[in-house]
Protein backbone atom coordinates (compact mmCIF):
# COMPACT_ATOMS: atom_id res chain seq x y z
CA UNK A 1 0.00 0.00 0.00
CA UNK A 2 1.53 3.43 -0.82
CA UNK A 3 1.23 6.38 1.46
CA UNK A 4 0.70 10.01 0.45
CA UNK A 5 1.94 13.07 2.02
CA UNK A 6 0.11 16.18 1.57
CA UNK A 7 2.58 18.89 1.46
CA UNK A 8 0.42 21.79 1.56
CA UNK A 9 0.40 23.96 4.51
CA UNK A 10 -2.95 23.80 6.96
CA UNK A 11 -5.85 25.87 6.42
CA UNK A 12 -5.11 27.32 10.02
CA UNK A 13 -1.38 27.85 9.77
CA UNK A 14 -2.09 29.91 6.50
CA UNK A 15 -5.01 31.82 8.55
CA UNK A 16 -2.16 32.30 11.31
CA UNK A 17 0.61 33.76 9.23
CA UNK A 18 -2.12 36.18 6.93
CA UNK A 19 -2.78 37.12 10.75
CA UNK A 20 0.40 38.01 11.37
CA UNK A 21 1.18 39.68 8.37
CA UNK A 22 -1.36 42.14 8.52
CA UNK A 23 -0.80 42.91 12.17
CA UNK A 24 2.98 44.11 11.06
CA UNK A 25 1.47 45.61 8.21
CA UNK A 26 -0.67 47.99 10.06
CA UNK A 27 1.73 48.13 13.33
CA UNK A 28 4.37 49.76 11.32
CA UNK A 29 2.19 51.81 8.94
CA UNK A 30 0.49 53.23 12.09
CA UNK A 31 4.29 54.32 13.39
CA UNK A 32 4.48 58.26 13.06
CA UNK A 33 7.34 59.26 10.87
CA UNK A 34 9.12 61.56 13.54
CA UNK A 35 11.08 63.30 10.21
CA UNK A 36 7.81 64.05 8.35
CA UNK A 37 6.26 65.32 10.99
CA UNK A 38 8.74 67.87 11.13
CA UNK A 39 9.01 68.37 7.64
CA UNK A 40 13.35 67.25 7.96
CA UNK A 41 15.17 64.82 6.27
CA UNK A 42 16.80 62.09 8.53
CA UNK A 43 20.12 63.30 8.35
CA UNK A 44 19.16 66.49 9.98
CA UNK A 45 21.46 68.16 12.47
CA UNK A 46 20.41 68.63 15.76
CA UNK A 47 20.32 72.66 15.06
CA UNK A 48 18.10 72.11 11.86
CA UNK A 49 15.66 69.89 14.11
CA UNK A 50 15.35 73.09 16.44
CA UNK A 51 14.49 75.17 13.58
CA UNK A 52 12.08 73.15 12.09
CA UNK A 53 10.70 72.17 15.25
CA UNK A 54 10.82 76.21 16.28
CA UNK A 55 9.21 77.11 13.12
CA UNK A 56 5.99 74.50 13.61
CA UNK A 57 5.43 76.05 17.10
CA UNK A 58 4.75 79.32 16.08
CA UNK A 59 1.85 78.42 14.29
CA UNK A 60 0.64 74.86 15.22
CA UNK A 61 0.42 76.08 19.14
CA UNK A 62 -2.78 75.78 21.07
CA UNK A 63 -1.92 78.80 22.52
CA UNK A 64 -2.50 80.54 18.43
CA UNK A 65 -5.28 78.07 17.73
CA UNK A 66 -8.20 78.52 20.83
CA UNK A 67 -11.26 77.62 18.22
CA UNK A 68 -9.29 74.57 17.02
CA UNK A 69 -10.06 71.18 19.30
CA UNK A 70 -7.38 69.52 17.97
CA UNK A 71 -4.88 71.58 18.09
CA UNK A 72 -3.33 70.43 21.65
CA UNK A 73 -3.02 66.81 20.60
CA UNK A 74 -1.58 68.21 17.05
CA UNK A 75 1.06 69.65 18.97
CA UNK A 76 1.64 66.80 21.14
CA UNK A 77 3.05 64.72 18.36
CA UNK A 78 5.12 67.42 16.89
CA UNK A 79 6.49 67.86 20.24
CA UNK A 80 6.89 64.35 20.71
CA UNK A 81 9.07 64.30 17.42
CA UNK A 82 11.02 66.84 18.29
CA UNK A 83 11.70 65.37 22.36
CA UNK A 84 12.97 62.06 20.51
CA UNK A 85 15.26 63.77 17.48
CA UNK A 86 16.93 66.18 19.61
CA UNK A 87 18.09 63.71 21.94
CA UNK A 88 21.09 61.39 20.68
CA UNK A 89 20.17 58.11 22.33
CA UNK A 90 16.47 58.25 21.85
CA UNK A 91 17.31 59.26 17.68
CA UNK A 92 19.50 56.04 17.08
CA UNK A 93 16.52 54.04 19.25
CA UNK A 94 13.97 55.50 17.07
CA UNK A 95 15.90 54.93 13.79
CA UNK A 96 16.56 51.19 14.55
CA UNK A 97 13.17 50.42 15.70
CA UNK A 98 10.86 52.77 15.56
CA UNK A 99 7.83 54.07 18.13
CA UNK A 100 8.11 50.45 19.52
CA UNK A 101 11.60 51.49 20.84
CA UNK A 102 10.26 54.05 22.86
CA UNK A 103 7.51 52.15 24.71
CA UNK A 104 9.75 52.72 28.06
CA UNK A 105 9.82 56.61 27.16
CA UNK A 106 7.97 59.46 28.46
CA UNK A 107 9.06 62.39 26.20
CA UNK A 108 6.65 65.22 24.58
CA UNK A 109 3.62 65.09 27.32
CA UNK A 110 4.38 68.69 28.16
CA UNK A 111 5.36 72.21 26.20
CA UNK A 112 5.49 75.46 27.09
CA UNK A 113 3.59 78.74 26.31
CA UNK A 114 4.06 80.16 22.92
CA UNK A 115 5.75 82.68 24.37
CA UNK A 116 8.78 80.64 25.31
CA UNK A 117 8.88 79.06 22.21
CA UNK A 118 8.86 82.74 20.28
CA UNK A 119 11.68 84.61 22.62
CA UNK A 120 13.40 82.08 24.77
CA UNK A 121 13.52 78.59 22.56
CA UNK A 122 16.64 78.45 21.01
CA UNK A 123 17.99 82.10 21.14
CA UNK A 124 21.00 81.62 18.95
CA UNK A 125 19.91 78.92 16.08
CA UNK A 126 19.70 81.81 13.43
CA UNK A 127 23.60 82.74 14.00
CA UNK A 128 25.40 81.49 11.64
CA UNK A 129 28.51 82.72 13.14
CA UNK A 130 27.66 81.08 16.06
CA UNK A 131 27.66 77.47 17.27
CA UNK A 132 25.59 75.46 19.53
CA UNK A 133 26.63 72.71 20.67
CA UNK A 134 24.61 69.53 22.27
CA UNK A 135 25.48 66.67 24.71
CA UNK A 136 26.17 64.46 21.45
CA UNK A 137 28.82 67.01 20.02
CA UNK A 138 30.55 68.97 22.86
CA UNK A 139 33.11 67.13 23.40
CA UNK A 140 34.38 65.91 20.03
CA UNK A 141 33.80 69.88 19.09
CA UNK A 142 36.27 71.52 21.70
CA UNK A 143 38.82 69.04 21.44
CA UNK A 144 39.09 69.54 17.99
CA UNK A 145 42.18 71.40 18.13
CA UNK A 146 40.35 74.94 17.74
CA UNK A 147 39.95 77.33 20.35
CA UNK A 148 36.45 77.48 21.67
CA UNK A 149 34.44 80.40 23.36
CA UNK A 150 31.46 78.84 24.75
CA UNK A 151 28.41 80.46 26.00
CA UNK A 152 26.47 78.49 28.70
CA UNK A 153 23.25 79.75 28.90
CA UNK A 154 19.72 79.01 30.25
CA UNK A 155 16.58 79.83 27.62
CA UNK A 156 14.62 82.02 31.01
CA UNK A 157 17.72 84.23 32.33
CA UNK A 158 17.28 87.09 31.88
CA UNK A 159 20.87 88.09 31.91
CA UNK A 160 21.48 85.68 29.05
CA UNK A 161 18.70 87.75 27.22
CA UNK A 162 20.83 90.77 28.01
CA UNK A 163 23.88 89.14 26.83
CA UNK A 164 22.67 87.68 23.53
CA UNK A 165 23.31 90.90 21.12
CA UNK A 166 26.85 91.62 22.49
CA UNK A 167 27.60 87.58 21.84
CA UNK A 168 25.92 87.98 18.68
CA UNK A 169 28.25 90.36 17.43
CA UNK A 170 31.44 89.40 19.16
CA UNK A 171 30.83 86.34 17.15
CA UNK A 172 30.79 88.14 13.87
CA UNK A 173 34.06 90.22 15.20
CA UNK A 174 35.85 86.93 15.87
CA UNK A 175 34.23 84.62 12.70
CA UNK A 176 36.84 82.61 11.25
CA UNK A 177 39.35 83.32 14.17
CA UNK A 178 38.17 81.37 17.09
CA UNK A 179 35.01 79.20 17.23
CA UNK A 180 32.26 81.04 19.30
CA UNK A 181 29.72 78.42 20.76
CA UNK A 182 26.88 78.57 23.14
CA UNK A 183 24.81 75.41 24.76
CA UNK A 184 21.26 75.59 26.34
CA UNK A 185 21.65 74.68 29.85
CA UNK A 186 17.81 74.11 29.80
CA UNK A 187 17.97 71.42 27.07
CA UNK A 188 21.67 69.88 27.86
CA UNK A 189 21.41 69.64 31.54
CA UNK A 190 23.78 66.96 32.18
CA UNK A 191 26.17 68.39 30.14
CA UNK A 192 26.12 71.77 31.77
CA UNK A 193 26.44 69.85 34.99
CA UNK A 194 29.35 68.06 34.18
CA UNK A 195 31.28 70.98 33.41
CA UNK A 196 30.46 72.38 36.35
CA UNK A 197 28.06 75.31 35.16
CA UNK A 198 25.98 76.72 37.97
CA UNK A 199 25.36 80.29 37.05
CA UNK A 200 24.26 81.81 33.83
CA UNK A 201 25.40 82.84 31.39
CA UNK A 202 28.75 81.31 31.98
CA UNK A 203 31.33 81.55 29.30
CA UNK A 204 34.62 79.62 29.08
CA UNK A 205 37.29 78.98 26.71
CA UNK A 206 37.76 75.25 25.53
CA UNK A 207 41.10 74.03 24.03
CA UNK A 208 41.98 70.44 23.68
CA UNK A 209 44.50 68.94 26.44
CA UNK A 210 43.76 72.33 28.61
CA UNK A 211 41.85 73.27 31.32
CA UNK A 212 38.81 75.43 30.68
CA UNK A 213 39.64 78.92 30.95
CA UNK A 214 36.17 81.22 32.80
CA UNK A 215 36.20 84.62 31.70
CA UNK A 216 34.73 86.96 34.08
CA UNK A 217 35.11 90.27 32.74
CA UNK A 218 33.16 92.87 31.03
CA UNK A 219 30.14 91.64 28.89
CA UNK A 220 31.14 93.96 26.48
CA UNK A 221 32.05 93.52 23.04
CA UNK A 222 35.41 94.87 23.54
CA UNK A 223 36.41 93.31 26.77
CA UNK A 224 35.25 89.83 25.14
CA UNK A 225 37.45 90.76 22.08
CA UNK A 226 40.17 91.35 24.07
CA UNK A 227 40.16 88.38 26.18
CA UNK A 228 39.56 86.25 23.23
CA UNK A 229 42.57 87.65 21.37
CA UNK A 230 45.44 86.19 24.16
CA UNK A 231 44.32 82.86 23.03
CA UNK A 232 45.13 83.89 19.17
CA UNK A 233 49.00 82.63 18.67
CA UNK A 234 49.35 83.54 15.26
CA UNK A 235 52.67 85.23 14.37
CA UNK A 236 52.81 88.72 12.75
CA UNK A 237 55.83 89.79 11.72
CA UNK A 238 57.17 93.68 10.84
CA UNK A 239 59.35 93.81 7.91
CA UNK A 240 61.24 97.00 7.08
CA UNK A 241 64.40 97.61 4.73
CA UNK A 242 66.61 95.64 7.27
CA UNK A 243 65.13 92.61 7.20
CA UNK A 244 63.05 91.97 4.39
CA UNK A 245 65.29 89.99 2.16
CA UNK A 246 65.82 87.85 4.65
CA UNK A 247 62.44 87.23 6.23
CA UNK A 248 61.10 86.78 2.64
CA UNK A 249 64.38 84.26 1.85
CA UNK A 250 63.23 82.32 4.90
CA UNK A 251 59.70 82.14 3.94
CA UNK A 252 60.61 80.57 0.58
CA UNK A 253 63.79 78.40 2.24
CA UNK A 254 60.66 76.47 4.97
CA UNK A 255 57.67 77.00 2.87
CA UNK A 256 55.73 79.38 5.23
CA UNK A 257 52.79 80.48 4.38
CA UNK A 258 52.53 84.43 4.33
CA UNK A 259 50.32 87.32 3.95
CA UNK A 260 52.21 90.89 3.41
CA UNK A 261 50.13 93.74 3.68
CA UNK A 262 51.62 96.97 2.33
CA UNK A 263 50.18 100.37 3.27
CA UNK A 264 51.85 104.08 3.50
CA UNK A 265 53.43 105.79 6.20
CA UNK A 266 49.88 108.33 5.65
CA UNK A 267 48.02 106.38 8.57
CA UNK A 268 46.18 103.97 6.27
CA UNK A 269 47.65 100.70 8.22
CA UNK A 270 45.53 97.67 9.10
CA UNK A 271 45.43 98.09 13.22
CA UNK A 272 47.42 95.69 14.80
CA UNK A 273 44.63 93.67 16.25
CA UNK A 274 42.98 93.65 13.00
CA UNK A 275 46.67 91.79 11.68
CA UNK A 276 46.29 89.41 14.58
CA UNK A 277 42.87 88.77 13.49
CA UNK A 278 43.62 87.54 9.91
CA UNK A 279 46.53 85.94 10.77
CA UNK A 280 44.10 83.74 13.16
CA UNK A 281 42.05 83.66 9.83
CA UNK A 282 45.04 82.15 7.87
CA UNK A 283 45.78 79.50 9.84
CA UNK A 284 43.41 77.07 8.74
CA UNK A 285 43.19 78.09 4.78
CA UNK A 286 46.93 78.36 4.22
CA UNK A 287 47.50 77.22 0.72
CA UNK A 288 44.06 78.57 -0.25
CA UNK A 289 43.83 81.15 -2.34
CA UNK A 290 42.17 84.02 -0.89
CA UNK A 291 41.08 87.18 -2.16
CA UNK A 292 41.79 89.97 0.03
CA UNK A 293 42.13 93.88 -0.51
CA UNK A 294 45.97 94.67 -1.46
CA UNK A 295 47.55 91.01 -0.90
CA UNK A 296 50.34 89.50 -3.29
CA UNK A 297 50.30 86.18 -3.48
CA UNK A 298 53.21 83.85 -5.71
CA UNK A 299 52.46 79.96 -6.56
CA UNK A 300 55.56 78.01 -6.16
CA UNK A 301 55.36 74.12 -7.29
CA UNK A 302 52.16 74.12 -7.82
CA UNK A 303 51.59 75.34 -4.29
CA UNK A 304 50.14 78.92 -3.36
CA UNK A 305 51.98 80.98 -0.99
CA UNK A 306 50.76 83.53 1.07
CA UNK A 307 53.96 85.41 1.87
CA UNK A 308 54.48 87.07 5.57
CA UNK A 309 52.78 90.44 6.96
CA UNK A 310 54.07 93.95 6.75
CA UNK A 311 53.59 97.30 8.07
CA UNK A 312 55.07 100.24 6.77
CA UNK A 313 58.60 99.86 5.56
CA UNK A 314 61.00 101.96 7.59
CA UNK A 315 63.38 104.00 5.68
Amino acid sequence: MEMFQNHHTPPRKLFLFAFIAVWLFVTISSDEDYYKLLGISREASTREIRQAFKKLALTMHPDKNPNDGTAHEKFLKINRAYEVLKDEDLRKKYDKYGEKGLQDEQQGGRYESWNYYRYDFGIYDDDPEITTLDRGDFDAAVNSGDVWFVNFYFPRCSHCHDLAPTWREFAKEMDGVIRISAVNCGDNGMLCRSKGINSYPSLYVFRAGMKPEKYYGDRTKSSLTTFAMQFVKSKVTELWQGNIFNEIDRAFAERISWLITFCADTGDCLEPQTRRKLAGMLVSIQFQWSILTMTWGKVINDKIFILGWSIPLKE
